[in-house]
């Protein structure tokens, strides 16, 4: 049980971390070609101008998905950190809320990139746009967090369950 949270803690606060910062930096489309730019999900950058992304739906609808993602993973990262002092509902265990919000957001985290992945790909496969790191960091993010959510599950289910048996 302790190596599950202990698990599920650092791959939960590690997802936070990738998410965050694939999130907030600049650097998901880069165009090697004439254009020379990259861009985020808030601006593309030229040449040291930046200008604010507005007006495509996908990006729109990626950063809200994203946002809502890490919401839900703020609340399974507090939850994680809970689990530890043995909290619990009933049957509900800390380590058990944690595991659910932390598939939320992977969830949540899994089709904002899927939206901005399909919106991208033709540009990428046919021309000089390619991904770059903060993309991958928020796809990295989305694999550490279905291993603390598995490793919250687990743990959940390796605690003894409380009830009239341990009286």
């Amino acid at each position: 049980m302790l190596c599950g949270n202990v698990v599920g803690t650092i791959t939960s606060c590690l997802g936070f971390v990738l998410a965050l910062t694939g999130i907030l930096t600049d650097f998901w489309l880069v165009d090697f070609g004439a254009g020379l730019f990259h861009e985020g999900l808030w601006q593309r950058c030229s040449k040291g101008d930046c200008v604010r992304l507005s007006g495509r739906e996908y990006i729109d609808a990626t950063r809200g998905l994203l946002i809502v993602s890490l919401a839900f993973l703020a609340f399974g990262v507090l939850c994680s950190s809970l689990s530890f002092f043995k909290v619990s509902v009933g049957r509900i265990t800390a380590s058990l809320v944690a595991g659910i919000m932390e598939f939320i957001s992977a969830v949540f985290l899994l089709i904002g990139m899927s939206v901005y992945t399909g919106e991208t790909q033709y540009g990428v496969n046919n021309g000089s746009l390619n991904y770059q790191w903060s993309f991958f960091l928020c796809w990295a993010a989305v694999l550490s967090l279905l291993v603390a959510g598995t490793s919250h599950t687990f743990a959940h289910v390796s605690s003894p369950t409380p009830g009239y048996e341990s009286v």
